[in-house]
């Protein structure tokens, strides 16, 4: 049997590698997932397709590539045109080089007698778990053009959901690099021509004004210093939300941050509830959702918080009751997901939840703006506000004296 490598996190928050003899990716997938924990990579370690993608480089789609190569496999599966044919089809017609190369890699795996979802396991860095899951069970129940256009609309929603989030904080981030630029600006090239008179008028300078000309020598002619513990910042920032501690730390902090702390909880539900509709309408397991929606949300809490969701109902607890037991979880979701149980629709539950969810991350991102802009304007105004008396508190002072 053929070797693979695998990656994952363990309840700890630590990460594991090791190899696994499997007969294929499938059967190291499911063999990966009993060890425990998060399962974060499983690839072949001797392969064709791990000699042309092995090293750095790895073809990866955007998203937005994504959503047009399923929604062109759909229909042309719909049109009766095979697999196999359609997916030459795309290769031969696109432009994207990415895409070429990972349908190269795909179309010689499925001709070889591998399963779709098997070769689509090969590349996790673009087909998610979620993905290859829903195409699996579509394999079984040979409805795969219906999977695809479900797997179409839920990546259209991903899509929206993530530009709605980036369009709520890219107001205030641009108004904060603009109050950072405009300081800057003061203090590197109007504060040095000052210095030099408030210096010839032996005045006592204000606390303020010390401070400013002290920050302004250190940006002019001690940058580098500057620079150099900003970039050590920036790397010690990373290295340390890599770790299992730290990515706790800023996963869990990010959910307290004021105003947006509730934004990025409800994107998260969001995520989790349309995840799970798609992964239940095609069929999956209850127990399998939960084992692939483990690192679908992106924040290392709620992989945590999924984790023993997943091993309550493993042991028999409903899915209601697990979710209740969360306190990451608003109350209203358990109570809906009760209702889905009790009706036998537990997926219909989750689509309801879905939209919810998105609706409330839309109702937020536009009103985001119109909630941060009195504290954005009030911290402009202190900022500027601040440097403008320490300039003009002196020049004053001067003024008076002559």
């Amino acid at each position: 049997m053929p070797a693979y490598t695998y990656q994952l996190r363990t309840e700890e928050g630590n990460h594991k590698r090791g190899s696994i003899d499997a007969a294929n990716l499938a059967d190291a997938l499911a063999k990966a997932r009993r060890l425990g924990g998060t399962v974060l990579s499983v690839e072949e370690a001797k392969s064709s397709s791990g000699s042309r993608f092995g090293g750095l480089f790895k073809p990866s789609l955007s998203l937005k590539d994504k959503i047009i190569f399923t929604e062109q496999l759909a229909v042309m599966l719909n049109a009766g045109v095979t697999l196999l044919q359609a997916l030459k089809g795309l290769q031969e017609e696109t432009t994207n080089k990415a895409l070429s190369a990972i349908l190269t890699d795909i179309i010689a795996q499925v001709e070889g007698g591998t399963q779709f979802s098997t070769a689509l396991m090969h590349h996790p860095n673009t087909f998610s778990t979620i993905y290859a899951q829903m195409v699996k069970s579509a394999e079984k129940t040979g409805n795969l053009s219906d999977i695809l256009n479900k797997l179409t609309q839920q990546q259209q929603k991903d899509y929206e959901l993530k530009g709605k989030v980036r369009g709520a904080l890219i107001y205030p981030a641009i108004v904060s690099v603009l109050l950072v630029a405009v300081v800057i600006m003061v203090i590197t090239f109007i504060l040095p021509n000052l210095s030099g008179m408030f210096t010839e008028s032996g005045t006592q300078l204000p606390a303020s004004t010390r401070f400013l000309l002290g920050l302004s020598y250190v940006f002019v002619h001690d940058w580098f210093f500057l620079v150099g513990g900003l970039l050590i910042l920036i790397f010690s920032f990373r290295f340390f939300v890599r770790t299992p501690f730290g990515r706790m730390f800023w996963d869990t902090y990010k959910l307290k941050i004021p105003v947006f702390g509730m934004f990025i909880q409800k994107s998260y539900m969001a995520r989790f509830a349309q995840s799970f509709a798609s992964l239940a309408q095609a069929g999956v397991p209850v127990l399998e959702v939960f084992q692939t929606l483990k690192g679908v949300v992106g924040n290392a809490l709620y992989e945590k918080e999924i984790t023993m969701i997943a091993r309550d109902v493993e042991n028999g607890v409903k899915v209601s009751s697990a979710i209740r037991k969360s306190k990451h979880f608003p109350p209203m979701m358990a109570q809906l997901i009760s209702v889905g149980e009790q009706s036998g629709d537990l997926a219909g539950i989750f689509v309801v939840l879905g939209e919810f969810f998105e609706k409330e991350v839309d109702g937020m991102a536009k009103n985001l703006s119109t909630l941060l802009e009195p504290i954005i304007m009030i911290v402009m105004g202190v900022g500027i506000g601040f440097v403008l008396v320490a300039i003009l508190q002196p020049i004053y002072g001067l003024v008076n004296t002559v």
